[in-house]
């Protein structure tokens, strides 16, 4: 009785119409962030470099295929992202701009991992939400045009959904800083020892207390700044701190979109009355009849799963052994932002399996500078690498054994193994669910 009571509380509440015009307002920031994005990308040589000046890249390990988005046809993939932006924007054509865009910056997001960003990931989510929202029903070429009817209204899931979102983003983001050398600001003063001679401002960068100042309340703004939005006393403060926040993180860091990204959640947290002398009132509104119960209960279904495996997904790297600072196993989607500074080499070693022959390859060798240095520190990187050179060897004529002897340092401690150098990598499995036992834990 108790369980069929909350499902239909949260039945209720999810559904009962609210405005709609955090939604709208935030259809058409989201799309100048995503036209930004693609524009941006080709503007400053970013596509060029990873998709038409790079032979190989490091894709997400089951997105193999993607290497074949190659060459100069790349830019009209971003000119097309660009356009598909723009119609968000507008809210024209909606609902197939919408996919569209989503499956072009998941191709983009999969298909290269050397610029990981967590907002890219973010990126990536928000796109596909936006997909299922009835985002162009008010203020939109849609309605102008009798392809949507208007409303202002929409259920509440459609706001609350994207407040979990950014909710399971920021907490995830402190717990993660909740480890011995961020609360000793170690990577913060590697970070700022680099700035120490900057005009007017490097006294502070070269201050051991003000990198703990930027370490702790990095933790605070992390695990309060959600609470204080949602409390209405607290939200205009919120809004100011946020806007510092990120206003320094953009400045020092250099973190792309993600500051104007996470200040447009914000439409989220305010009431909906608050944008409509922006948007203006549909002039004949039109209250939807309510959603019918089976399509309720598909929707909470889908929505229920999709959060668990939010919550789920960023708690996985406590399955693998050693510490995922250093071995990387479970790293990625979990939204542990800007933790460490990472550095290192790798030497591969080819030994041909029918001759006493033996080979040395460096990654410079092979890659691009930005690609190289990623190599050493990550283990999906030097695995996928492995496969590379064996498949090089391969077309030569040579069946090669890959061993690698990789070292690297965490927040300026001492190098450590971080492959079992008599260990074949390019005769191993690639393990997506559990730990590889040729990744060295032992890392003090």
């Amino acid at each position: 009785m108790a369980a069929n009571s909350f499902i239909t509380r949260w039945r209720t509440t999810w559904f009962t119409p609210v405005n709609n015009s955090p939604l709208v307002t935030f259809r058409i920031l989201f799309g100048i962030i995503m036209l930004m994005e693609f524009t941006g990308s080709i503007v400053s040589g970013w596509v060029h470099q990873v998709y038409i000046q790079a032979q190989f890249r490091f894709t997400f390990i089951d997105f193999t295929f993607l290497q074949h988005m190659h060459g100069p046809i790349m830019y009209t993939y971003f000119v097309i992202g660009c356009l598909m932006a723009i119609l968000v924007i507008l809210g024209l054509f909606y609902r197939p701009a919408t996919i569209l865009l989503a499956l072009l910056w998941s191709a983009v997001y999969f298909s290269q991992k050397s610029h990981y960003n967590n907002h890219y990931y973010l990126m990536m989510l928000l796109s596909w939400i936006m997909a299922i929202m009835p985002a162009n029903r008010r203020t939109s070429l849609d309605v102008k045009f009798g392809l949507a009817k208007p409303t202002n209204v929409c259920s509440r899931w459609c706001i609350q959904i994207f407040i979990i979102q950014i909710a399971i983003v920021y907490t995830y983001a402190a717990i993660a800083k909740m480890y011995p050398d961020w609360l000793q600001a170690a990577p913060v003063k590697i970070w700022f020892s680099g700035r120490s001679k900057t005009p007017y401002v490097g006294w502070l960068f070269a201050n051991s207390a003000f990198a703990y100042i930027i370490a702790y309340s990095g933790i605070l703004f992390d695990l309060l700044i959600v609470p204080a939005l949602l409390w209405k006393r607290t939200r205009v403060l919120a809004v100011w701190c946020m806007l510092f926040f990120h206003f320094f993180n953009g400045s020092v860091f250099g973190i792309g979109v993600f500051p104007f990204l996470a200040m447009s959640m914000n439409v989220f947290f305010f009431p909906g009355s608050t944008f409509d002398n922006v948007l203006g009132l549909a002039k004949t509104p039109h209250i939807y009849k309510p959603t019918a119960p089976a399509k309720q209960s598909f929707i909470m279904a889908t929505l229920g799963l999709y959060i668990i495996w939010q919550v789920l997904l960023p708690l996985r790297h406590h399955l693998y052994k050693g510490d995922v600072v250093f071995t990387e196993e479970g790293h990625r989607l979990s939204w542990r932002m800007m933790l460490r500074t990472k550095s290192g080499d790798a030497v591969f070693k080819i030994k041909d399996k029918n001759s006493s022959r033996v080979w040395t390859e460096y990654p410079k060798n092979h890659l691009l500078p930005y690609q190289a240095n990623s190599v050493a520190g990550k283990p999906d990187f030097i695995w996928q690498f492995s496969k590379y050179l064996q498949q090089l060897y391969k077309e030569k004529g040579y069946d090669v054994s890959v061993y690698v002897d990789s070292k690297c340092s965490v927040n300026g401690r001492n190098r450590a193994h971080l492959i079992d150098n008599k260990v074949d990598i390019a005769a191993q499995e690639w393990k997506r669910f559990s730990h590889h036992d040729w990744v060295l834990t032992d890392y003090k």
